[in-house]
């Protein structure tokens, strides 16, 4: 365990076997032994509740440098919608723009169109639809990764259109190839991300293809480099010197940011819109019992609030989402320009998934029909033998994970407190205690 984890580091030497993170991992990933984190790399779906929880800091962001960015002779910056929420009201989008140029863009590329196509095509995949419901968004990775690892029979209905952000780099790469006869390779597609999920969507796609996408930069490391660009030239008077040839062009593209927008943008009304593991979690369990239906189309954000919770964001998500509000209100778009527009660019299959999302492949797959047999008979009989607490000081987060890991061989039936008269002692001497 611990070895190549999707989207974050661990530092074992920060590591205080807190289980704080253990029991924040929603797909028990994380088992603490020897006073440490142990990660499975099979289950994790890099959705960040470990870099949030842990007090010590041991798990750590990874997300691509300005330094990674340098190697492209032409660096387009995709931001998230998320990132227009970021700064003081009095600070425009324009002025966001203009600011990427000023540390180092050449180009920043507003994906409202992109938006209105995505929307499209997920319209018309909806209407042809004749499956399993409800339908689900693929726009939070997390979700997806979920879906894989936890809920494998519902990955069929993962809606298999590409997000905006995956289609917006194949676009812009086409269009800058176009005008620069740059060679697309030669030509960064850099998304500025709220979320550690995102930059591993690129690095590491749920449906095994290569991303539109280049590189990631979060919105924590840019955000101050940003500003004080901003600041710069506000201050000194030369908001005018150069124009940043960006536009937001529609209000679609900022209200996915929040949750609930996906859904109004597809002006779809049978749908539920969901934000926050937990609660994704108790909805696609109803939804596997069959007491949730009638629904069409479900709309899911990992992140409270949607992507203006993302982890790698720095304002408060509620004040950020009031700020996306007042942008979408005061844009003066023309909506029948962009419709035509959209209509005319638009080409039915164009957007979909190159590979569809498969079930991840566990190492338990591996295993006869008989050892599984066996290997549940064990973890029920241990479990019975359980008092049930989930005290988590066997290492695993509840009774019925560690029933689980003894079963499979994992961990030992000692390491229980309640089972073991020497298992305090021991954990005192871990602790130094």
């Amino acid at each position: 365990m611990n070895d190549k984890l999707p989207g974050f580091d661990f530092i074992p030497e920060k590591c205080r076997g807190s289980l704080v993170c253990m029991r924040a991992c929603p797909t028990r990933a994380i088992r603490v032994r020897d006073c440490k984190a142990k990660v499975n790399p099979k289950l994790c779906i890099a959705c960040g509740e470990c870099i949030v929880a842990c007090p010590e800091g041991a798990f750590k962001t990874h997300t691509d440098k300005w330094e990674d960015v340098k190697k492209f002779k032409y660096k387009v910056a995709i931001p998230s919608p998320t990132l227009f929420g970021q700064f003081p009201l009095d600070i425009s989008p324009e002025d966001i723009a203009q600011g990427l140029l000023d540390i180092g863009f050449d180009a920043v590329h507003d994906a409202s169109i992109e938006f209105e196509l995505v929307n499209m095509a997920i319209k018309d995949y909806i209407a042809d639809y004749d499956g399993v419901e409800p339908l689900i968004s693929s726009a939070c990775p997390v979700v997806v990764r979920l879906i894989q690892v936890a809920y494998p029979e519902m990955v069929k209905q993962i809606i298999p259109i590409e997000p905006p952000r995956e289609i917006s780099g194949r676009e812009m790469k086409k269009r800058v190839s176009r005008e620069t006869g740059l060679p697309p390779e030669e030509i960064g597609a850099i998304y500025i991300t709220p979320c550690t999920a995102k930059m591993v969507s690129i690095k590491q796609p749920a449906e095994n293809v290569k991303s539109y996408l280049d590189i990631a930069l979060s919105i924590s490391d840019i955000y101050n480099p940003l500003l004080a660009a901003i600041t710069r030239r506000k201050s000194s008077g030369k908001q005018s010197e150069k124009k940043p040839g960006f536009k937001i062009r529609s209000g679609i593209n900022l209200g996915w940011a929040l949750r609930g927008g996906q859904s109004l943008s597809l002006k779809h009304s049978n749908y539920l819109s969901i934000a926050h593991l937990s609660n994704i979690i108790r909805i696609f369990d109803d939804i596997e019992k069959g007491k949730i239906k009638g629904f069409e189309f479900l709309e899911c954000y990992a992140c409270l609030g949607g992507c203006v919770g993302g982890p790698l964001t720095v304002d408060d998500m509620y004040v950020s989402s009031r700020k996306i509000l007042k942008i979408i209100s005061d844009l003066k778009a023309d909506e029948s320009e962009i419709e035509k527009e959209v209509r005319d660019l638009y080409v039915k299959g164009d957007y979909k998934m190159r590979q569809p999302v498969e079930p991840r492949h566990i190492e338990s797959d591996d295993i006869s029909l008989d050892e599984k047999v066996q290997r549940v008979i064990i973890r029920d009989d241990f479990n019975r033998m359980l008092p049930g607490l989930s005290c988590g000081l066997c290492g695993a987060p509840s009774c019925e994970a560690f029933a689980e890991d003894v079963a499979n061989g994992e961990s030992q039936p000692s390491y229980c407190v309640f089972l073991s008269a020497d298992r305090i002692d021991i954990l005192k001497k871990f602790y130094d205690l």
